[in-house]
Parts: C-alpha cells; structure tokens; sequence
C-alpha cells in the first residue's frame, strides 16, 4: 500500500506541476511547492515583537503590521508649492498602443493585487482593455487623483536573516494593484527620461543595464590594483535602518522640484501617489486591519524604487574626491588607499559627512552593523598594538573591524582571495541539489529536471561570477562535482559512475557547458557589453585597442591579417600577483584575444552568444588554466 501511495502521489504531483504553457517548463505551484519544503520561507508557529507573542495567523498579521508601521518616520505634511506654468509635462499622453504593449508583456502568474484583478484577465484582455485604461491614466495624471483601491498594498513579510521568531527580522515586500502597476511603469518612464542626466553613474540599483555585477567590477579591480602595488584601501560598509520605510514624502518631493526640477503636473501627480496610502499584511491567508502609510517607498512597487534612488542621489556630493563611493540603492560603500596616516582622517571625515547627511534626510545608519575591512598583502608585527590601528567611529561608536564582508552576495576578504566564497557557494548549492532529489522525485522529464537544476542550483554560480571566477583547477572541481552529480540526476542515474568522456557527452546532449566554459563564457559576454558600450564600465587605462601579434603589414602576412581589426586588446602593465593576474580585466583580455575576428566583432549581442557558444563547444579547444 505504501509503494501504491507513492506511486499514486507522484503521477499526481506529475499532472499538477507540468505546465506545457510554460516554456521554462517549471510552473508557479512548482514553486510554491519547493518554497514549502525550505524552512527559510516559513513564518514560525510564535512570532514575538516586544514581548508580545502570537500563533494565530491574524495575529500575526496585525503584529506583523504594528511593526512596519512602527518604522515609518513622522508623518509629511505635502505642502509643496507646485508651479503648474511648468510645461515639460503638459504634452504627456499616455497611448492605448503603448499600454497594450505593457499588458501583453504582463506575467500572468503575477499575484493579484488587493483590488482582485488578476494577471491573466489583463493579459488576455489588453486588445479591450487598453483603450479604457489609456482614458483612466489619463484623467488621474490631469486630474492628480488616484483612486483609494490603488494606493492600498497588501504586505507580505520576507525573512532577511537571524532568528525567525523576531518579527524585526523581516523586510515588507507590498502587492499592489496591477492596474496600478501598469499605469507607474507609464508614468516611470516619463520621470525617468527627465532625471536621467542627473543620476550619479555610481549608483546602481534599479537602473536599466546596472546590477551588482556593474558595481562589484570597477571596486574588485581597484582593491587587485591595490594590492599588486602592495599598498593598502579601507573599505567602510553601511547599513542603514530600515531605508526604504524610513524616506520622508516631503523630502522627496522638495529634492524632485529643487534637483530634479521635477514641478507641475508630475510632481502633483507624485505627491497623490505619495499621499494617502495604506496597507495591511498577509500571513496565513489571513489579513490584518489597515494602517496609514506615513513615509517610505512601497517595496514591490514600479515607481517606488526609482523614487528612493532619486531621493539617495545627492549623498555622492558629500564624499572627497581621493574617496571611492558605490551604491547598489541602499547598500553603500566607500574606500579610500591609504598611502599615509593622515588618509585615515580624510576617510573618517567622509564618515562623518555620511552620517551628517542621513541625519538631515531622516535616514539612520545601524552604528553597530556598519563594518569596516582593510585589504592589503601587508601584515606588521604591530597590527594588534592599539596605537597602530586607526578606530573609524560612526555617532560616536566604534566600526569594528572584520576580516571579511558579504558584499551584494560576495564575500570580501582581507587579501582579496575568493577560497570562502567558493565554500559558501559549494555548501549552498550541495543543499540546494539535495533539496530537489528530495522533493521532485514526481518527475521523470529531463528537459524539466534541467530547468529545476538551472534555476535553482546553478543560478547560484552565475551571481557576480565575472567577479570571483575560479582559475586553479582545484577550486573548478569543486563546482564541476557538484554540476556532475546533478547530470546523473537529471538522467535519472545517480549512482552511476561517469567517466570523464561519458560526462561530457551527457553534457553535450543536455546543453549544458562545463562549469570551466561557462564561467569564461560569462566573462567574455560581460566583456563583449564593456566593449560596446552596453554596461557602465570604463575599460581600466592599462588595457587599451591594439595591433594583433604580426600584423605588421608584409607580403606574407597581408593576405591573413585584418589591419582594420580593433577588437584585440592589450595589457600595459605586468601583474605581480595573483589578485590583479586572475582579475576580471586580465583573465578576460587574454581569453578574448583567443576568439576569431568574427565572434568578436559580432553586430549584436545574441549573435555573439550564440557563435560563441558554438566555439565553446568546439573539441580539443583549450582553455589556459
């Protein structure tokens, strides 16, 4: 009876998590199942928040609620003068073309907002539903009215880290309305089109063609330079309380009329979108009572996280200008060389600066989870003695010193060596395998068992790989065990032994390349944008266009050489160590002098992925170690 049972279960959870529809092949209940089976996702059966303690769902709910309202600043007043003589944005039309084209684009598997509307019916529908929605969008932009039901979020606890029982320990994620949603995406694009010119390029986060990798490249090479000069960079590390809730609605809309020049009509528009929201938290499928939202921007929202961006731009002005800063929205960073004592004192005032300026914009640092880490090869006999070591304070506290960071995923060290990082990510993704062996033992499909394998394990080791990629094959192996182990699962073998040729025809046939191949791939195409101009990422002064070897133009050599080639770079400086020699900069020019003339001077970027996954591909191509 038990083998019916499990036999009967799993030709059931087979029906239920294959999605024909889906072209990833993995189906939203597929998701939720697995989130089922992590412990990280589930909200304890007692939750506390000052002392006081519930286990019922709405409870919870209004714990939950009582909390996030707890951490809004004082409430604004919106008394802004708007100066509607403004004309930038007396022509703005939103078109029911451009509306349909939103709709079509909608994931359908979206969850519905508080008003109900579903993704599917807005999907389907757009043909219909466009025209009406243009005429709504219109009449609230000119009006400045929203209606109540949109401004309304229902909230959603994610846990962040640490003990779960601690509603503290949760960030707010809100679903809105997705009519709503649509109509910020319109209004988004208008804002962001007048802005634009005046955003710091070293912030980003939500910013089209910016991530963590664009960030983490340029301040990974500067601490590699650092270090092969053997000198020394402090990096200081914020953490701000609760950011994005803690935003006050009044400074926004003085920083969009005043450093924006953001007036009129948008700006009327932006204080009703402001003004006059509420929400209420979801836990269980039970809904707590409504609160009023007095500051903040709604996390999950699409004009939201645009808005604390253009709110956090003006921090960059307070920083010297010896003195590295980097922002992924709120996560922030700066570092300085600290080529003499007196360095220490033109960091330590840019720290106070900082704090000067999230006092003035009602924003409050975490003194004791700020943290600060020094990189260098150099280590003296005298670095424990107190007199040698230079204490960073933060209102009045000590930043204490730690040997290394997690930085937007990356674990930072103090001699910029990767090895805790490769452990980290081995021990994540060995769980993560395990835990779909465990749970997606319903299916025998192998294209849907490599979907699961691509999005939930090796999703892991494509997050900032350009920054961290492993160069000695004892590290590669590591990950390659783990990629072996998940083709035998996904053939259905997984106590099979495999040759090293077996593995590698299995890979050929699930298209899956080597782990070696595709962490070059994913360096080669992120250099292939940074040649084109794709990404924000200046080419460092040492790596500049050159001739290739034996170009000179001869008799011989005329007929095979391409003089008109500027695709092939060279290297200026000689690395002394292995943190400049396996930087990102380095290893990557030398792998993409390697290509053909024509993969590299490929027109577009998919044409590039795909002749270049083919040469990948190509046997007895080899890769230097």
């Amino acid at each position: 009876m038990r083998k019916l049972f499990k036999k009967t279960m799993n030709e059931k959870m087979r029906l239920n998590f294959v999605d024909d529809s889906d072209p990833a092949l993995i189906s939203k209940r597929f998701w939720t199942h697995v989130k089922s089976k992590s412990k990280s996702t589930r909200i304890p059966e007692t939750i506390r928040y000052r002392n006081r303690f519930r286990t019922d769902p709405k409870d919870q709910a209004n714990l939950f609620n009582d909390y996030f309202y707890d951490q809004f600043s004082e409430a604004s007043d919106y008394n802004i003068d708007i100066d509607y003589t403004n004309n930038h944005f007396l022509d703005l039309k939103f078109y029911s073309e451009d509306i349909y084209l939103i709709l079509k684009k909608l994931n359908a598997s979206k969850a519905a907002g508080p008003d109900g509307i579903h993704g599917k019916v807005l999907k389907n529908c757009a043909s219909s539903l466009a025209y009406p929605l243009s005429i709504l969008f219109n009449l609230s932009f000119v009006t400045g009215c929203i209606p109540p039901d949109w401004k309304l979020a229902s909230v959603v606890p994610v846990f962040k880290k640490e003990d779960k029982s601690s509603v503290e320990n949760y960030r707010p994620i809100s679903l809105t309305s997705l009519v709503m949603k649509v109509f910020e995406r319109c209004v988004k694009t208008a804002l962001f089109s007048v802005c634009e010119d005046v955003l710091d390029n070293r912030q980003h986060g939500f910013l089209n063609n910016r991530s963590c990798t664009t960030q983490m490249i340029p301040f990974a090479h500067d601490l590699a330079l650092t270090i092969d000069e053997r000198s020394r960079s402090d990096i200081i590390y914020f953490d701000f309380a609760k950011a994005f809730d803690s935003v006050s609605h009044d400074l926004i809309l003085w920083k969009l009329k005043n450093n924006f020049k953001v007036d009129g009509l948008m700006l009327r528009f932006v204080k009703a979108y402001l003004e006059g929201r509420r929400q209420q938290v979801v836990v269980g499928g039970q809904m707590s009572s409504t609160l009023p939202v007095r500051s903040g921007v709604p996390q999950g929202s699409i004009l939201g996280p645009l808005l604390f961006v253009l709110f956090i731009n003006d921090m960059f002005s307070v920083i010297s200008g010896e003195t590295n800063i980097a922002l992924y929205a709120d996560d922030t960073k700066i570092w300085r060389r600290i080529a003499m004592f007196s360095d220490h004192y033109k960091l330590q005032n840019d720290i106070n600066n900082l704090f000067d300026w999230s006092v003035r914009n009602k924003m409050v640092f975490h003194p004791k989870k700020c943290k600060a880490v020094s990189v260098t090869l150099q280590r003296n006999v005298l670095d424990n003695l107190p007199f040698n070591i230079f204490n960073y304070e933060i209102d009045g506290k000590f930043i204490d010193y730690e040997k290394s960071q997690k930085d937007l995923g990356v674990i930072v060290n103090t001699n910029l060596t990767w090895g805790p990082h490769y452990d980290m990510l081995i021990a994540q993704a060995s769980s993560k395998l395990g835990i779909l062996r465990r749970t997606c033992h319903f299916t025998a499909d192998i294209r849907q068992k490599r979907s699961f394998y691509l999005a939930i394990v090796r999703s892991l080791f494509e997050h900032c790989s350009t920054i961290w990629s492993p160069q000695y094959a004892s590290h590669l192996s590591k990950f390659e065990a783990i990629q072996r182990r998940a083709v035998k699962w996904i053939n259905g073998e997984p106590f099979s032994s495999y040759t090293d040729e077996k593995y590698a025809e299995e890979l050929r046939k699930l298209k899956i390349l080597p782990m070696k191949l595709k962490f070059i791939y994913n360096d080669l195409v992120l250099f292939y944008k940074i040649a084109n101009k794709m990404v924000p990422i200046e080419l460092p002064e040492h790596i500049s266009v050159c001739s290739p070897e034996g170009s000179r133009l001869t008799r011989q050599n005329a007929a095979i050489h391409d003089l008109s080639d500027t695709s092939t770079y060279c290297c200026n400086i000689k690395p002394s160590t292995d943190a400049l020699k396996h930087s990102f900069f380095f290893r990557t020019v030398i792998n993409w002098n390697r290509l053909p003339i024509s993969i590299r001077q490929s027109e577009h970027l998919t044409k590039f992925k795909s002749t270049l996954t083919s040469h990948l591909w190509m046997p007895d191509l080899d890769w230097p170690d």
